[in-house]
This record gives structure tokens, C-alpha cells and sequence, in this order.
């Protein structure tokens, strides 16, 4: 123990060698020796370790569902997942109300493409855990919706789409692929539905379906509609820089240059440590043949960088505190 607290594992690892050597009836020590060898990447000591424990006779119930569980563990850091979920199966049969049995399990079927399995444990570990259950539930539809997109049904996908939007109407990524299936049937409009509720929605989504709204707006030649909802938008969510950045390309593309470098250069001096904004403007100023100011704003964005990346930083932060 006090070689563990002094972070001197090989010392830790000896005594723990000699602890079991001296009574191999250890389980305690037997299970913490498989594990300092787990968490130092040797996965195949991990593994014989807890199986020849596994063959003992004597562990009770708990003793065994605990070296089952370590097993598990060692099956999943090593990447076998396959192995790894068969040995959480075996383990569920000793504790079947295990939320984190239920999890590890759901997310190695996720890995895996077993989705129907993997929907089919949820609402056990929504009943112990509801926010994993939840978020396990939205990750396997998604997934599954994109096999099936993969496959080529469709149909199959809207549905998997449609049942992950009812348990989390505020997914992105979902309204993301919904969109995508509409347009793809020819349903402009319900396409633009789709994905205007997924950029209001979801923050971290939306960066990726602006350029789907700005490609579908301007095929119904409807960019300044388009310049409204990102205003109204940024209105609610000014910290939206992808918004920003798709608010000035909208009125680059319609000939407003003059105007989108103005949103973005008062976007920059309000969080001049945004590096997509100084990008965006370095771009929009080439792009206007302001070559002297696009030089300025990268000057300024490559300093950004430097002092960012540069380890002085952390210790000057470190000094000021």
C-alpha cells in the first residue's frame, strides 16, 4: 500500500507478486495484482490471471461475479470486444440489475452493430439509470439508422430517426440524417424543417447542417430568408460562430462582402481568441481583393496560435496565480 501511494508500481506489483506467492487463497490481493498488470498494459497477464481465478471451486458468489466483472474489463481494454460482451452476458446472469454491467455491455453491443440486442437492454438500465439509458438509446438508433442507410433502407432509417427524436428532440445529429433522407425523396421543404429545427436545437450539431440550409435556401432562392433565421438565431445564441461564419458567406454569396467582413471583424473583436472567425475573415478579405488587411488578419491569427500553443503560456498563467 504505501508503495501504491508513493507511485512506485514496480515496488507495488513485487509485494503483491510476493503476497499471492505466499498465499494464493488471497483473493483481494489476487484481483489487485491482475489489475496493477491491466492498468499497466500488460492485458494478457490481466486475462490469465482472472481466468485461472475463474477456475477455482471455492469463490463464492461475489468473489466471482468480481473477478468476472475484472475479466470483462481486461476483454474491453485489450479490444476484444466480442469476448468482452459475452463475459458481461455471463455476468448479468450472477447480477442482472448491475447498471454497470447493463452499460459496459450496451455500449460493446453499440461497438459491435448488435443494435436490436443492445435496444433490447436499455429499458432494463433505463430502470437503474435513466440519463445513460437515455443517451445509450439516442447512440444505438443513430447508429442503427446509419447501417440501415448504408443498406439502402431507407424506410427502416426514418424509423429508427423518428424513435430517437422521441426520446431526445433536441438530437442534431438526427435531424441531421432526417433532412438528408427527405431531400434525398425529393421533400425540399420538409428537408429545411428538419434541419432548421436541428440547428436550433442543437448547437453542436448545427455547425454541420448550416451548409444544407445555405445550399437549400439558395436552390429556392431564398438566401436573405436564410440571413433572417441566422440572425434570429444569433440573437438567442451569440456565441454561435459557426452561425457567424454561415451569416457571412450567405451575404458574401448574394454580393454583400463589404458587409460580411463587417460581422466578422465585430465578431473577432468581441472574441478575438476564436481562431474560426480570424480564419473566416483572413478568407472573406482575399476573397475581396483585400489583400493588406486579409495579410493583417492572418498575422494576427498566426500569433493567436503561437501564443496558444506555446508552453510559456501555461507558466505565465501559472505565475499570475
Amino acid at each position: 500500500m504505501r508503495a501504491a501511494i508513493d507511485g512506485n508500481w514496480p515496488r507495488a506489483e513485487t509485494w503483491l507478486e510476493r503476497i499471492v506467492e505466499a498465499n494464493s487463497k488471497n483473493i483481494d490481493a489476487y484481483l489487485a495484482l491482475a489489475r496493477l498488470y491491466r492498468n499497466h498494459g500488460a492485458i494478457g497477464r490481466a486475462i490469465r490471471m482472472h481466468q485461472n481465478l475463474l477456475l477455482r471451486s471455492e469463490l463464492n458468489r461475489s468473489e466471482r461475479a468480481e473477478a468476472l466483472l475484472e475479466l470483462g474489463r481486461d476483454f474491453e481494454e485489450g479490444g476484444f470486444h466480442s469476448r468482452a460482451a459475452a463475459t458481461f452476458e455471463e455476468l448479468l446472469g450472477l447480477d442482472s440489475g448491475n447498471a454497470e454491467i447493463l452499460e459496459r455491455l450496451i455500449s460493446l453491443l453499440l461497438a459491435l452493430g448488435e443494435f436490436s440486442r443492445g435496444l433490447s437492454l436499455v429499458k432494463r438500465l433505463r430502470r437503474r439509470n435513466r440519463e445513460a439509458g437515455d443517451r445509450l438509446e439516442v447512440a444505438l438508433l443513430l447508429a442503427q439508422s446509419d447501417a440501415q442507410i448504408e443498406s439502402g433502407d431507407h424506410d427502416g432509417a426514418r424509423r429508427s430517426i423518428k424513435r430517437c427524436l422521441r426520446r431526445n428532440k433536441s438530437c442534431g445529429r438526427a435531424w441531421l440524417r432526417l433532412g438528408e433522407l427527405e431531400a434525398e425523396r425529393g421533400k425540399t421543404n420538409r428537408a429545411l424543417e428538419a434541419w432548421k429545427h436541428g440547428a436550433e436545437t442543437d448547437q453542436e450539431a448545427a455547425a454541420e447542417i448550416y451548409p444544407k440550409l445555405a445550399a437549400t435556401f439558395a436552390a429556392k432562392d431564398k438566401a436573405e430568408a436564410f440571413d433572417a433565421f441566422l440572425l434570429k438565431l444569433l440573437d438567442r445564441r451569440p456565441e454561435d460562430h459557426s452561425a457567424r461564419i454561415a451569416l457571412a458567406r450567405v451575404r458574401r454569396s448574394r454580393g454583400d462582402s463589404a458587409s460580411a467582413i463587417e460581422e466578422l471583424a465585430r465578431a473577432v473583436e468581441i472574441t478575438p481568441e476564436e481562431l474560426s472567425l480570424r480564419s473566416e475573415l483572413g478568407r472573406q478579405l482575399i476573397a475581396a481583393g483585400q489583400d493588406s488587411e486579409a495579410l493583417k488578419a492572418y498575422a494576427g491569427l498566426l500569433e493567436l496560435i503561437d501564443r496558444l500553443s506555446s508552453p510559456l503560456n501555461d507558466i505565465d498563467e501559472e505565475v499570475g496565480h
